[in-house]
């Protein structure tokens, strides 16, 4: 069973990555799940990923790192895809496969629990748009660091192991594709959380760049990606949980490699193939000045744990209106409708 982020907070606001998880594939079956609450939908998800235990299944979190919002059966080759809230699909997938599956039927709420709700989802809603803000500033210090150690940088290392690197694992390819978006790691309510056991465990090679500042292994990886872009490698791009557009970690299937930036927040939980230390790449200098940069480095964590604050405190408010609504939810119609799917599914 693999699991990735279906969507994230970052700096340029909410991402999702639906349109690079599916695969556009005209042959498999697509099924768009509505209507019901938030804690009926999320029973009709787990309803079926216990149903479809045994089957080749990868899983969809939103950003909350212990939800389902979507489901990926590869043995059927079919997706069960919840379309509310922070994981709404716009547009809609495209293809002629598309069915409509309702969780639970519509419940009429009372007047003033409608407005009650309406005013915690308000305020969960301001408490991601805070995470979103505060991780663009946590941009910002990230790129003053760069700034800091840029003119360290020794160029001609870098672009002479980005040569050998390619032509070592990437030369000869044959391919014929571009790069697609799957989000390994997220900035959750719990922390940075990742995913990196049940993505890497089919890559034989594992090369990690060992860098906690972020600078060389932005531009290694960054290198890396516009190589595999211009040579029409495939390739699945995990970005960085503060920023979409630079990677945390390369993925190339048909080589079964992957390249991972590491740094305090994303350490991968066993050993890689490779290890590479950033201090060959920074003169002698760019060593004594990254130190120097440590007190960016704290502030980046201070902001870091900000957004993760805001997170919490969103979730919260996501808890009490599903208390609120629990007096009229009918769970025991959610895991009705997830059965009948289910023998929908296997026919």
């Amino acid at each position: 069973m693999k699991k990735y982020f279906s969507s994230a907070i970052c700096n340029g606001g909410y991402l999702s990555a639906y349109n690079t998880i599916y695969k556009k594939d005209t042959k498999s079956r697509v099924y768009i799940i509505y209507g019901g609450s938030d804690f009926e939908r999320a029973v009709f998800i787990n309803r079926l990923t216990e149903n479809f235990k045994g089957y080749n299944l990868s899983l969809f979190n939103p950003f909350f790192d212990d939800s389902v919002d979507g489901i990926y059966i590869e043995n059927l080759n079919t997706y069960i895809i919840s379309d509310s809230g922070y994981s709404r699909i716009s547009p809609i997938l495209p293809g002629i496969w598309e069915k409509y599956v309702s969780a639970v039927e519509g419940v009429n709420y009372p007047t003033d629990l409608r407005r009650e709700i309406l005013v915690l989802k308000a305020k969960e809603n301001n408490h991601y748009k805070n995470a979103c803000k505060i991780l663009k500033n946590t941009s910002y210090v990230k790129e003053k660091i760069h700034n800091e150690l840029s003119p360290f940088l020794n160029e001609e290392k870098v672009i002479n192991y980005v040569r050998r690197f390619c032509g070592k694992f990437l030369k000869n390819s044959n391919s014929n594709g571009s790069g697609t978006i799957r989000l390994l790691s997220s900035a959750t309510p719990l922390g940075i959380h990742t995913h990196y056991n049940t993505v890497f465990e089919n890559c034989e090679n594992i090369i990690a760049v060992d860098d906690n500042y972020g600078f060389v292994g932005s531009i290694l990886l960054g290198i890396v990606k516009d190589f595999a872009i211009s040579e029409k490698i495939p390739f699945i791009m995990s970005p960085s949980y503060f920023a979409n557009d630079i990677p945390q970690t390369l993925i190339f299937p048909r080589q079964s490699l992957a390249l991972t930036a590491c740094d305090q927040n994303h350490i991968l939980p066993f050993e890689p193939q490779e290890k590479v230390t950033v201090s060959r790449f920074l003169t002698s200098d760019g060593i004594l000045s990254s130190k120097k940069t440590d007190t960016l480095l704290n502030i980046e964590n201070k902001l870091l744990d900000e957004c993760v604050m805001n997170l919490y405190e969103g979730r919260d408010y996501r808890f009490k209106y599903n208390d609120l609504c629990k007096g009229y939810t009918n769970t025991d119609e959610a895991v009705e409708n997830a059965n009948k799917l289910t023998e929908m599914i296997m026919i």
